[in-house]
């Protein structure tokens, strides 16, 4: 089979599997398989296909097929120009915490050694990409979950960021014993889908742990949780910025507006959606 024909082959079979971008995902990987982008298949998809590495990309065809994360079955997910190592147990990095990373880089811009605190970090995709831009920075990267912190840690190292701290806690019943403080910004995006919801789910994200998606009964659980125990830690002036999910964006106002916070704004996404809530200490 040449190149072509091993790509059409497998675009088809994710097709006939409902796969809901099977071109984008035949293409991502083709490339992990033969190292080739959709550029290079134009110009030599008349190439006969190694028959080793078209063998590996059939297997990884029938993963996705079977609705396997791509994320997941390639190992690694770029963020904002940053690779991520990513699998089984880890939220995997999506396009709309952009926003966010972009809100606390801009928060940061005049401030020359910002001091972040990241609760929930899963694989560490704010924190990382955010110490990456700032090496001046000072962050903080709270995660619960052993497998996540497995992550966080790699990423850490694959990156080579030696201002990231990471630390296993547990963001609603811990914050009694976390013993720093001054922050210019405290960031999250934490799980925010209400339990009901869960099951509701496309078959891709069900397949990322559940602690990285339940936010209990209304999927508010931790947003209250990190303005009544974690604000604290703010410097004044400092800002506390969240990810929120859709249509939670006024309920999240209301609970920093009641916890006391100040200068409340919504951001939204490139898709006209309220993705990210600020507010400011007093």
């Amino acid at each position: 089979m040449t190149l072509t024909q091993v790509y059409l082959q497998g675009k088809r079979l994710l097709t006939e599997s409902g796969i809901d971008s099977p071109a984008s995902d035949a293409i991502c990987i083709l490339k992990f398989c033969f190292g080739i982008d959709r550029q290079d298949l134009i110009l030599h998809g008349s190439n006969i296909a190694d028959g080793k590495k078209s063998a590996k990309f059939f297997e990884m065809i029938d993963q996705r097929s079977k609705r396997r994360p791509l994320q997941y079955i390639i190992g690694a997910w770029e963020f904002m120009g940053v690779e991520f190592k990513v699998g089984e147990g880890v939220l995997i990095p999506r396009d709309d915490t952009e926003v966010l990373v972009s809100e606390i880089l801009a928060l940061t811009k005049t401030i020359k050694k910002p001091k972040l605190l990241d609760l929930c970090a899963g694989p560490g995709t704010i924190a990382i990409t955010f110490a990456k831009r700032r090496v001046n920075a000072s962050v903080f990267a709270l995660e619960l979950s052993e497998v996540a912190l497995k992550y966080l840690q790699q990423n850490i190292n694959l990156n080579a960021v030696k201002n990231v701290t990471p630390l296993p806690f547990d963001v609603i019943f811990d914050a009694d014993k976390f013993n720093f403080d001054g922050f210019d910004i405290i960031v999250s995006n934490p799980p925010y889908i209400a339990t009901s919801e869960l099951k509701r789910l496309q078959k891709e994200v069900l397949n990322e742990p559940f602690m990285a998606l339940d936010g209990g009964s209304d999927g508010l659980m931790f947003y209250r949780a990190i303005a009544e125990n974690w604000i604290k830690f703010l410097r004044s002036g400092g800002h506390l910025c969240v990810e929120v999910g859709f249509g939670q964006a006024f309920a999240v106002v209301n609970i920093f507006k009641s916890s006391g916070l100040d200068g409340i704004e919504i951001i939204r996404d490139l898709n006209g959606i309220n993705r990210v809530v600020i507010a400011k200490k007093l």
